[in-house]
Parts: C-alpha cells; sequence; structure tokens
C-alpha cells in the first residue's frame, strides 16, 4: 500500500512537471525561434523516486519574411552565438540590432559572435545608406565589404544546455561550429514550432492522468489510515 502511495505520487509530480512544460510552451507561441519542451519521466525504482528529464523539439519552425536587413533565420541545422555575462548562449532567435557603438547585438544587448569574435561594423557605418548583406553560409559584408562570417554552431545535448529560452555552453565555442548543413536567410525570422493544438490536447490528457493519480492517493492514504485504525483496537 505505501509502494502504491509512492507512485501515484511520483505520478502526480510528473503531470504538474508536464504541465508546467506545457504552460511554457503556449507562453512562447509567438517567440521567435522558440523550441517547445516536452518531458519524459524515468522511475529511479531504488531510491523510491522519479526523475523528470525534459526533451527539446527542435523541428524546424516555420520561416517568415520580415524585409528587415537585420532579420535572420537558419534553415536546417544550426544556432546563432551570442556572448552573455554568464557564457555563451546559442539560440534560434535572429532579430538582431546594431548598438550604438557598431557592435551586432541581440534583443537583450549581448554581442553576436563571429568566427573571429564579437561583429563590429562601426568603421563601416559612416553616415551614407549602408547596405547590409548575409550571405547563406553567413558571410556579412557593409557595403560589399566583407566583415564577419556568422557563428552558426550545432549541439546534440540539448536538453542539458537548456537555459531559459536558449542553451547554453562554457565549452570552447568553436568546438561546435558548423560550416555546412545549414542556410541563412537574411529578411526572414523562424516562428516557434509549438502547435496549440497539440499542446491544448496534451493538457487535456495530463489533466485526466492528474486526477486519477489524485484520487488513488486518497483512496490509498484513507485504506492506510483504516488498517492504521484497526491495528489499534
Amino acid at each position: 500500500m505505501i509502494k502504491g502511495i509512492y507512485q501515484s505520487a511520483r505520478s502526480l509530480l510528473a503531470a504538474n512537471k508536464n504541465m508546467e512544460r506545457i504552460s511554457s510552451n503556449l507562453a512562447n507561441l509567438n517567440t521567435v525561434g522558440f523550441k517547445r519542451e516536452g518531458l519524459f519521466t524515468e522511475m529511479l525504482k531504488s531510491a523510491g523516486q522519479s526523475e523528470v528529464r525534459s526533451s527539446v523539439d527542435t523541428s524546424q519552425g516555420d520561416i517568415y519574411e520580415t524585409s528587415n536587413p537585420l532579420d535572420f533565420a537558419i534553415s536546417g541545422e544550426g544556432l546563432f552565438t551570442v556572448r552573455t555575462a554568464n557564457g555563451y548562449e546559442f539560440t534560434r532567435k535572429g532579430n538582431f540590432r546594431i548598438s550604438d557603438d557598431g557592435f551586432l547585438v541581440d534583443e537583450s544587448g549581448n554581442p553576436v559572435m563571429g568566427k573571429d569574435g564579437d561583429i563590429n561594423m562601426l568603421e563601416y557605418l559612416n553616415g551614407q545608406q549602408t547596405d547590409i548583406k548575409v550571405s547563406a553560409k553567413g558571410e556579412l559584408s557593409v557595403n560589399n565589404v566583407h566583415v564577419a562570417d556568422l557563428l552558426i554552431v550545432k549541439i546534440d545535448d540539448y536538453e542539458k544546455r537548456k537555459m531559459g529560452l536558449n542553451f547554453s555552453s562554457t565549452q570552447d565555442i568553436k568546438d561546435f561550429a558548423l560550416e555546412n548543413e545549414f542556410s541563412v536567410r537574411q529578411g526572414y525570422l523562424e516562428e516557434s514550432n509549438v502547435n496549440p493544438m497539440i499542446e491544448l490536447e496534451n493538457m487535456i490528457s495530463i489533466s485526466k492522468d492528474y486526477e486519477t493519480a489524485y484520487k488513488m492517493v486518497t483512496y490509498l492514504d484513507s485504506s492506510l489510515e483504516k488498517t492504521n485504525d484497526l491495528g489499534r483496537i
């Protein structure tokens, strides 16, 4: 009976975690480049616990045109690299801008990385009309002058590197550099790969699982209490 209570409690824990992931997925339905999270639960029988681990759906989101020359989308494998105060982060979110001091940065002001480091275009921004181009291979040029190559990387362990909306690393980022398997599209952005209908279906299913597990915990707890009462007689 005690074992049954533990098993049902683990099911409740898994259902709660699943609901958290679904809520996060739906909240980021319109977040550029967001990758949805799913869950699986691994039972650790020896410890009488369950470990709830997340999985990341890395499938391609739809790509749409913005006509903004600083919006980039990746077709195929790969992620952009940005440098933050906590290390490097990898992202599919390619809505970039140029900072006041000429650096290519993300929405939060973090420098976007090229193969040779931060990308600075200040000396090429001379107040005249600026023509910024990015090739399919990530080669960035300003007024037909090559400035940098975007550092596009590939990682395998998405689940372990997940940090907020992006993925992180403290390793040498050049270890992850991609030369092929991707195509950069300028003037486009990638939508999230969240399907709201699937998330809502999952939410209904998990709600039923939660209700079943909760009823089982309540029933077993009541049965245990009655057994204890009989033992006192």
